[in-house]
């Protein structure tokens, strides 16, 4: 049996977080403080496929926490189901390393689909043939070591879903099913365009990243034309869609550096610039 540890203070929380993910199948350890936390994430490490964290504990800070958990590099997804609702959290806990950012209250039917989600990418998931590489910065900086020793190009690709003409002055971060929905779709029609040895994986809660190895300036700009004409169709299918759009930036190595820090600092700057400059 699949199994996720969470850390919440609020006992009716737990609660219906333990009802909802039995009926799926699912086994759950309740703490409801940190030290409860961390002594049965030692026993049960093993076990544990994901770990669901509330960041705004009443008595503790659970941005400290979540520093503590990332500190032990257990390779077990983090996700964060917090009633902060405010785009610092957000940012806090995306650049935490955290695999998802989910707000209550939470609809039990996608809570537990994204759950499942985490969950295949566990090291000690039940369908182990499934498991992604959770280390993504090591995934990005062994892929560019080996185009660097070969000779050869290399594309990263970040790709984030925004409503049009947001401002910087919302404080809010409207998350509706609708929303998620959209971005479940929006990924599973653009993880389909890419194979192995490619990757596209979740980073943070609307945005996509992908390495694409052995890819130049033509073939991005090619696979870039693709991701867009994805999501076309998927707005002319549902125009409640079409608040949102599509943006894309990429960055190659060694063209635009060969450091991966670098590289990355780069592409989230590029990708701030285009949502600001089409805003």
């Amino acid at each position: 049996m699949n199994k996720v540890i969470i850390l919440d203070d609020m006992i009716y929380v737990r609660y219906r977080v333990r009802r909802v993910l039995e009926d799926a199948g699912i086994g759950v350890y309740e703490c409801g403080n940190s030290f409860e936390f961390f002594n049965r994430l030692y026993d049960k490490k093993e076990e544990i496929n994901l770990i669901i964290l509330e960041v705004g504990l009443s008595t503790e800070d659970g941005f400290e926490v979540l520093k503590k958990i990332k500190a032990k590099k257990l390779n077990i997804p983090v996700m964060i189901l917090t009633k902060l609702n405010s785009r610092e959290a957000f940012i806090k806990g995306i650049k935490a390393g955290t695999s998802e950012y989910i707000l209550k209250p939470f609809n039990s039917k996608n809570l537990v689909k994204r759950i499942m989600k985490l969950i295949k990418s566990s090291r000690n998931s039940d369908r182990p043939e499934e498991i992604v590489y959770l280390n993504f910065q090591e995934y990005i900086a062994r892929q560019i070591m080996k185009c660097g020793s070969q000779n050869k190009k290399l594309s990263i690709i970040m790709v984030s879903l925004v409503k049009k003409y947001y401002t910087e002055q919302e404080e809010k971060i409207e998350v509706k099913d609708s929303y998620l929905i959209l971005l479940d779709l929006v990924y599973e029609k653009l993880r389909s365009l890419f194979k192995v040895p490619d990757l596209f994986e979740k980073y943070g809660l609307s945005t996509f990243i992908s390495v694409v190895p052995d890819c130049n300036y033509r073939k991005v700009v090619s696979v870039v034309h693709q991701m867009e004409c994805v999501y076309n169709k998927i707005k002319i299918m549902n125009e409640k869609y079409s608040e949102y759009d599509l943006k894309c930036s990429y960055v190659i190595f060694p063209d635009d550096g060969t450091d991966k820090n670098y590289l990355m600092n780069k592409l989230n700057i590029k990708m701030k610039m285009k949502i600001n400059k089409e805003k």
